[in-house]
């Protein structure tokens, strides 16, 4: 057989080391779902099936109920939606991110590969990728702006790149997560460092396809209105600074590295620098933004490893049974992983007999249990919190932090006529409304709930 199919005999082992992180990505798809975003975004996109029209007003909340909000990634929630109503339930989550997760890297191998032409090189940092994406490759619809970034940088990639995809992506983007602007500011600063009058033409076509989406300019009032949250972003951790202590974070770290590196060898100039130095700053102001900037960035990373020719792999003889077994081991592992059935964690969500416990009427919660009872619970019941920030904005944000540590809890929550709480035991607020004489109606290791007496 590989006499008569030329590209087996020149597979070669440094053809395969990118393929342990794909079976990598198969098994973290499939562990216990915990994200606090993804449950709300599959309630709103049935929702927006049932009313034949985007969200442009919040039905969840009690505390926001029907204040403007524009949902910003209706295009993916129209398929979470979809799958919800197809299959009943969400055993579709782990394929799905395992897929979307799969074409990432592919295109992050890409973008490396033009610019290194080395699959060995290109191997390695796509590794280095995969270890920093499995925190990040949740279901939520930021996966699919990380895909859509990484497909960007893989067009930039080439020596002459078709720029007509840079408005259907930017679209489908603006569809899908209010990033779509890093995609235009990377075209932007691109055009700078090619000196391209068409590539920055192609970034205001870019501007005017994001504004033409079912949100109309609501998509680009819908980010500023995000980045006037800033002070209810500063209290949310995954906003906060990088911690480079974390393990995951360290192919950022590497590649900073590399960067430099590159540069003292004159592997990047001046001009590439342009496009490098905002991602890198980019990276470094907040832990969310590490692994967007690292798609960016290892492509000019792996410019610093050596870049031997690798002409002569096709002439030199190489073990086929052997590479060919090792795909199929690493073919079967990722199948076992993905075939694992989809669980909803229980230190996360009160899937136990925590709600059993809970009676009709407003009840506060943290906000990956919000997200959990829109989910499960919505129209039923309507939540005290999610991680919609830019809906509840500082004040919320600050007002839910103080009630978590007990800060003037009964009168606050006197005052919004709450008289039960689900959450953590080991919360301050916890022992602040055991201590005024609540009620411990239930507890296990996760939850507990109190009720006023």
């Amino acid at each position: 057989m590989s006499a008569r199919i030329p590209w087996v005999r020149r597979l070669s082992v440094r053809h395969l080391w990118m393929l342990p992180a794909f079976a990598g990505l198969a098994w973290a798809a499939s562990l216990p779902l915990d994200d606090n975003s993804f449950l709300w975004h599959v309630r709103a996109g049935t929702l927006q099936i049932d009313s034949g029209e985007v969200l442009r007003q919040d039905p969840f909340s009690f505390t926001e109920a029907g204040a403007p909000w524009r949902t910003q990634s209706w295009l993916v929630e129209l398929g979470y939606g979809w799958l919800e109503n197809l299959t009943g339930g969400i055993g579709w989550v782990p394929l799905m991110t395992f897929l979307a997760a799969t074409a990432t890297l592919v295109l992050t191998a890409a973008a490396v590969y033009a610019r290194t032409r080395a699959p060995a090189v290109t191997g390695l940092v796509v590794l280095m990728v995969a270890w920093q994406a499995a925190p990040f490759m949740n279901p939520r619809p930021v996966l699919f702006s990380y895909l859509l970034l990484a497909a960007m940088v893989a067009v930039l990639s080439r020596r002459d790149p078709p720029l007509w995809v840079v408005p259907l992506l930017v679209w489908c983007w603006a569809a899908v997560h209010g990033s779509f602007v890093i995609g235009i500011g990377i075209v932007a600063l691109d055009a700078i460092r090619r000196r391209s009058r068409q590539e920055f033409v192609a970034a205001g076509l870019a501007g005017l396809a994001a504004s033409l989406t079912a949100h109309g300019l609501g998509a680009w009032e819908t980010l500023l209105r995000f980045f006037q949250s800033r002070g209810a972003l500063g209290l949310i951790q995954e906003w906060g600074p990088p911690d480079f202590t974390n393990p995951f974070l360290l192919p950022f770290v590497l590649s900073l590295v590399g960067i430099l590196v590159a540069a003292a060898i004159g592997r990047i100039d001046v001009w590439d620098l342009v496009l490098v130095v905002p991602f890198l700053g980019f990276g470094l102001l907040a832990e969310r933004n590490v692994f967007p900037a690292l798609l960016v960035l290892a492509p000019w990373a792996a410019m610093a490893l050596p870049l031997g020719q690798t002409a002569r792999d096709g002439k030199r003889r190489e073990p086929v049974i052997l590479n060919l077994a090792l795909v199929g081991v690493l073919v079967v592992f990722s199948v076992i992983g993905l075939l694992r059935p989809q669980e909803l964690s229980e230190e996360r969500f009160p899937i136990g007999g925590a709600l059993g416990a809970v009676d009709e009427g407003p009840l506060f919660h943290d906000a990956a249990v919000g997200g959990y009872l829109i989910y499960s619970e919505w129209p039923a019941r309507l939540v005290f919190i999610d991680d919609r920030a830019e809906l509840y904005g500082e004040e919320g944000i600050r007002r839910f932090a103080d009630l978590r540590v007990g800060t003037d809890a009964e009168t606050v929550l006197a005052g919004l006529g709450i008289e039960q709480v689900l959450i953590d035991p080991g919360l301050p607020l916890a022992t602040v409304l055991g201590s005024s004489g609540w009620s411990e109606c239930y507890r296990d290791e996760s939850f507990v709930v109190l009720k006023a007496n």
